[in-house]
């Protein structure tokens, strides 16, 4: 059973999540159709794919459209765009990170990890302009606004793709926490979190001066800063060995505790760096650090959680808490859970 189980019993997730799925089938049937004749075919999407588990950021997007009062035929367009912008995110962060999240499954060999991410933007890219095409035919957007999106969709992500970029020759360990929280992770990760709202916004759907979508805006901004902290948990070794920016890095080098801060700069000069770029608990060695690590994650779920409900998400206290529990379990760090205020 999965954990959001119990977000179907408000309306709005229910209607989110037949939607979602509606996206995912057109998704499949699109690409099915651009693939055919090119020598790589599409398999079946897996069950689980389907599931409120697998899609729980993008159902809550699609209620975010129904909070916001977007009319039906438009907010079943972005949801559709808005699937192809996950799959573009996706597959980059896959070619960054060398790994493997697939959102198309097709019969290309399994060690072709590169290939895959390559072949899943270039699919993607023509199902988002198909979308397009379709959405102009059935007057659902006009030509003009169909001229814009090519433009709206890329500078939605090109923001967070530019703190990427700057990343790749890698960076010195010289700012502060809360100058990686807030200058760069701010932008890397919580303009990917808005950027479903930018199509609609540059269109007229969302009115932003409705107070609704300041507080959903903010929302999902602390949203952000809360999930990249804990990957941020997850792959500090990564980040270590490919010189990346991490909140965990900057509290143990610039906070108190030497002993952390001594086997910090042991991992960084190479000393003790053997091994520990795929060591996903190598967090756990630097435990007073975790803990304020996980205690902001805390804050920033709670403050993303209180931000949305104001902005019209249709939780009570009992469902507030038990979806940042949701989150917490799924993202693999239980310490979150005791930190959680009753």
């Amino acid at each position: 059973m999965s954990e959001f189980d119990f977000i179907l019993k408000a309306d709005l997730f229910k209607k989110g999540l037949f939607e979602q799925k509606a996206v995912l089938n057109d998704f499949w049937k699109k690409g099915t159709e651009i693939m055919e004749g090119s020598g790589i075919h599409l398999k079946p999407p897996p069950r689980k794919w389907f599931s409120l588990r697998h899609n729980y950021f993008s159902v809550l997007f699609i209620v975010v459209f129904f909070i916001l009062k977007i009319p039906m035929p438009r907010l079943m367009f972005y949801a559709r765009l808005n699937h192809c912008l996950r799959t573009w995110v996706t597959a980059c962060d896959n070619l960054l990170d060398d790994e493997l999240k697939e959102l198309l499954i097709t019969d290309l060999p399994e060690y072709a990890r590169v290939f895959k991410s390559v072949h899943t933007i270039l699919v993607a890219d023509r199902i988002f302009f198909s979308f397009m095409i379709d959405a102009v035919r059935n007057g659902t957007i006009s030509e003009e606004e169909m001229d814009m999106l090519p433009a709206i969709s890329l500078s939605s992500i090109s923001a967070s793709g530019r703190e990427e970029a700057e990343e790749e020759r890698g960076i010195e360990y010289d700012l502060s926490p809360e100058d990686v929280l807030y200058r760069i992770h701010s932008v890397k990760t919580g303009r990917l979190f808005t950027s479903p709202l930018s199509a609609p916004l540059a269109l007229g759907d969302i009115d932003k001066n409705n107070p609704n979508y300041k507080n959903i805006h903010e929302g999902l901004c602390a949203f952000a800063l809360a999930c990249q902290i804990l990957d941020d948990l997850s792959d500090i070794g990564m980040d270590l060995l490919n010189k990346k920016h991490n909140y965990l890095a900057a509290l143990v080098l610039h906070g108190r505790n030497g002993q952390e801060r001594s086997l910090m700069n042991e991992i960084l000069s190479g000393n003790r760096g053997n091994g520990t770029g795929h060591d996903s608990s190598l967090y756990k060695r630097f435990p007073d650090s975790s803990m304020i690590a996980i205690d902001e994650a805390t804050l920033q779920f709670e403050k993303g959680m209180d931000l949305l409900c104001r902005g019209g998400l249709p939780f009570n206290a009992m469902m507030k808490k038990a979806f940042l529990k949701a989150l917490m379990t799924i993202y693999e760090h239980p310490g979150l859970l005791m930190s959680l205020r009753e």
